[in-house]
């Protein structure tokens, strides 16, 4: 849609402004004349130009077939729709730019000293892992504190961290072999059941061992332990079980405890006399636990930041604040593209509502306007993005006409 000149339009009915320009009483060639004496044919023709494109913009943003036509009402409430689409998107965003559940986060300490994040949260394990790899130091640190106390990385050490920058050692043997237990959850129902029906109270902890013949056994005292120990030399499903994980992970049968609680599965424990080094080593660097721990829990946005974005006429953007996490806004609009568009939408559908308001100008007040200044300024928003200037707080989008604000 463009416009070659003012005559083409005379007597049209602008649909999408709600009202048609107003006849003379001189004819329709003389409205022509007296549009082009009040403005000037230049001047008029082009500010309809960004007019009806400002307008073909929208109605293209609203799905609207260019021989369609919509009201500025239309495409008033359109560009509301968008600004509230804007605000929760971002309010989304931050709300989800940290890390959701530092618990479920566990980590590996390899023999170079780079720590890997594990954990079921894919999204968490990923942020958290981009902060370790851009603070490899941390890493490297910790792997100095354990050669420092003699100890030696020849595999990945695993390992949690609380609140308060407390290391906790894991057991990875131990934790290979809870989970094929944990997968195999019928041997612990079965041995439950089985000796609920012999009359054993199940209702206190049992602790099993293998003995010196390689039978699984019930260690320590137990009332019912003649009549347990029976029952495991005609039932071998879950000793063989444990014996075959023990032996793909090189274990000892001495190392191995287990233990049958009221409910839930089996838990097995793994002597390792190795990690109570390593403990030790890892509880007198609670600084640097609580380093990374802090760090990690900071990673998202502060979500009663205030900042501003700027539209540059390169289509670049900037987001300008003095708020600490000014850095982290602007790579958010970066990895989410998408709103940036939706807000040059609305940059653009904010530009239409002041031409509305422009054009629903009396004729001597549009006189008064031309001669004190260039009706330039009315449309520099038309093919210049930065004339609108948008201010984020408190959860809400605003934009500002007229600030030209490139730094």
């Amino acid at each position: 849609m463009s416009i070659s000149s003012v005559n083409n339009y005379r007597d049209v009915l602008f649909q999408w402004q709600g009202q048609q320009l107003k006849n003379t009483g001189k004819g329709s060639s003389s409205q022509s004349g007296a549009i082009t004496s009040l403005f000037g044919q230049a001047s008029i023709t082009s500010q309809i130009e960004s007019m009806v494109e400002l307008t073909k913009y929208a109605m293209d943003a609203m799905g609207v077939d260019k021989n369609g036509r919509v009201t500025f009402n239309q495409i008033s409430k359109y560009s509301q729709k968008l600004q509230s689409e804007f605000n929760q998107g971002v309010k989304d965003g931050f709300a989800n730019s940290g890390i959701s559940d530092l618990s479920g986060l566990s980590f590996s300490l390899d023999k170079n000293g780079k720590i890997n994040a594990i954990g079921a949260n894919e999204k968490d394990r990923k942020k958290a892992q981009e902060w370790l790899d851009a603070n490899s130091d941390i890493g490297k640190n910790m792997l100095k504190a354990l050669n420092d106390a003699d100890i030696e990385i020849t595999e990945e050490v695993l390992f949690d961290i609380n609140s308060n920058g407390k290391f906790s050692v894991r057991n990875a043997v131990e934790d290979n072999l809870q989970f094929a237990l944990d997968e195999n959850a019928s041997l612990t129902e079965n041995l439950r059941s089985e000796l609920k029906k012999l009359g054993v109270d199940v209702s206190a902890p049992i602790d099993f061992m293998f003995n010196e013949d390689g039978n699984l056994v019930v260690k320590g005292d137990h009332n019912d332990a003649k009549t347990i120990n029976s029952f495991l030399s005609q039932n071998t499903e879950l000793a063989d079980a444990v014996k075959k994980e023990l032996k793909k992970n090189d274990v000892d049968l001495s190392s191995a405890g287990l233990r049958l609680g009221n409910e839930g599965n089996i838990q097995i424990s793994i002597n390792n006399s190795g990690l109570k080094d390593l403990q030790a080593a890892l509880d007198k660097e609670t600084e640097l636990g609580k380093k990374i721990y802090s760090s990690l829990d900071d990673l998202g946005i502060d979500p009663n930041i205030s900042f501003s974005i700027q539209l540059n006429a390169d289509g670049t953007y900037n987001i300008i604040s003095d708020h600490p996490d000014a850095a982290k806004v602007q790579k958010f609009f970066e990895d989410n593209p998408e709103l940036i568009k939706k807000y040059r939408q609305i940059d653009t559908l904010a530009g239409v509502d002041d031409a509305r308001k422009a054009m629903q100008l009396s004729p001597s007040e549009m006189r008064k306007r031309i001669q004190v200044e260039s009706m330039t300024a009315w449309w520099a928003g038309s093919g210049n993005a930065n004339s609108y200037f948008g201010a984020y707080n408190n959860g809400n989008l605003s934009l500002y006409s007229g600030l030209n604000l490139n730094i």
